[in-house]
């Protein structure tokens, strides 16, 4: 008989309904037609009112029927997304995060700042994973070069040492900006979409959007994305606060479309702030909850139906109780509503530190969840069951077919997780977690093969060379 797996999942109520979100809506446009959002820089302002837009000293004001033209033109763009929650696949995939400036040192146990060498080699040490469910490839950016240079170097490091390195890093300065475009274009994944970083509450300005608006020639899609905090940066009451978030994205979608032209989209967020610590509470309940609640909302925006959370940033700064505490929770109780992409592998302090102990233990917890979810066997006993029964009773189950064939299909062996008794373990001289993560690491970078083939690399040293004369020439 065929085995009749159950896949375990669980279901939950809308924490944002259809009627809830369109309230949100419509108070947000009563923000944007009443408050408006203030334009940080004065000729961003001044082509917008050459466009048409009202003003209100830098604030400009939104008409709600122009919103909501352009709220319906980014529905239609979104409609033919599929559902990123798929209940039938229960692999579940991690994903590495490029902002990090500090690692933590195995050697000595201490946060430093990170350097091209050490970002090199835990590139490399990511790389040893792409094909275990491990997405990413550059697991921060280089603190000792100078600002300007870092998305270069980042970029380099990357595409050198890293499979899934020729995936390009968002540039962060203006300056070597064209660089970053010029080696994507040399590693086959010329860059079409930037994002835009809102600063709330309800602002337009900064970096990002300088970059876009330099390089709007080289884009055909642009991203909104802003960060409010509850209590902070927007009302502390969530539902409040999402109408804010939904107000400032939607007033920089309509600024973004009349000033490039271009297809816009955002995606409304908000995050839990621990107002004892005057800082955002990533790895808390509060902060599955709202995200359950913005995959909700962002329904009535066109979005894909998803019912899991999945960003698994925690404010722990080095691996331990805490950081394995809440990244098992947020992924246990994330696959069993449905989803199956987990942000943030290996970061700590939100994305300050990267961690190659905490990566390897996020990736234990995470095939710990993938066989939770894959469920259990119900397939109704065999007619033969009896003869196994006084088989069993007479030699025991172990060394039956029946136990030999289906083992490995039943039970999940963990990697590095113990399973023996105190005993056996003694025997083995008492190794500790820590000793074995660092043994396979320091294993996992001796089997390192991947390189850059010459021509690519050529390309790319000629490329950082023009960017590290252009920031030196300014001083």
């Amino acid at each position: 008989m065929k085995p009749k797996a159950m896949s375990l999942k669980f279901h939950r109520e809308d924490l944002a309904t259809r009627d809830l979100a369109a309230r949100v809506h419509e108070t947000a446009l009563r923000i944007l037609a009443e408050v408006g959002l203030e334009i940080l820089s004065e000729p961003v302002l001044d082509r917008l009112r050459a466009a048409g837009f009202r003003t209100r000293g830098s604030r400009v004001l939104f008409e709600p029927a122009v919103v909501e033209d352009y709220v319906a033109e980014m529905r239609q763009r979104l409609s033919s997304q599929q559902a990123s929650d798929v209940d039938d696949e229960t692999h579940l995939a991690l994903y590495i995060s490029s902002y990090p400036h500090h690692l933590h040192d195995l050697e000595t146990d201490q946060i430093v700042p990170y350097t091209a060498e050490s970002l090199a080699q835990m590139t490399r040490l990511v790389d040893t994973l792409a094909d275990e469910g491990v997405y990413g490839a550059v697991p921060g950016y280089p603190f000792d070069v100078p600002p300007p240079l870092q998305p270069v170097i980042q970029y380099r490091i990357a595409a050198e040492n890293a499979r899934n390195g020729a995936y390009p890093v968002d540039p962060t300065s203006s300056l070597t900006a064209p660089y970053i475009f010029e080696m994507a274009e040399v590693m086959g994944h010329p860059i079409r979409s930037l994002p835009v970083y809102l600063p709330s509450p309800l602002r337009l300005g900064g970096e990002s959007l300088e970059i876009v608006l330099q390089n709007v020639h080289r884009l055909e899609h642009i991203r909104v994305s802003s960060m409010p905090a509850a209590g902070a940066t927007a009302p502390i009451a969530p539902i409040a606060a999402f109408a804010l978030a939904a107000a400032e994205l939607m007033g920089g979608l309509v600024a973004l479309r009349a000033l490039t032209g271009l297809p816009v989209t955002f995606y409304v967020e908000i995050f839990p702030f621990d107002l004892r610590q005057l800082a955002m509470v990533f790895g808390s309940p509060e902060n599955f909850l709202f995200q359950l609640a913005g995959h909700d909302l962002n329904r009535f925006y066109g979005h894909p139906s998803r019912r899991g959370a999945g960003n698994m940033h925690v404010m722990a700064k080095l691996p331990g109780p805490q950081s394995a505490a809440e990244k098992a929770a947020i992924m246990t109780a994330g696959a069993l509503l449905g989803a199956r992409d987990f942000s943030g592998a290996g970061a700590l302090s939100l994305d300050e530190v990267f961690s190659p102990e905490q990566l390897l233990i996020d990736c234990e917890i995470r095939d710990w969840v993938e066989r939770l979810v894959r469920g259990l066997d119900t397939t109704p006993p065999d007619p033969d069951l009896l003869s196994e029964v006084q088989m069993g009773l007479t030699r025991g189950f172990i060394d039956q077919d029946t136990t030999l064939s289906n083992y490995r299909r039943l039970y999940w062996h963990p990697r590095r997780f113990e399973r023996d008794f105190l005993a056996a373990w003694q025997r083995a001289g008492s190794p500790t977690f820590r000793d074995r993560i660092r043994a396979e690491i320091q294993e996992r970078l001796a089997r390192h093969t991947f390189q850059l083939d010459e021509p690519r690399r050529r390309e790319l040293e000629r490329i950082c060379q023009a960017a590290q004369r252009l920031v030196s020439s300014l001083g």
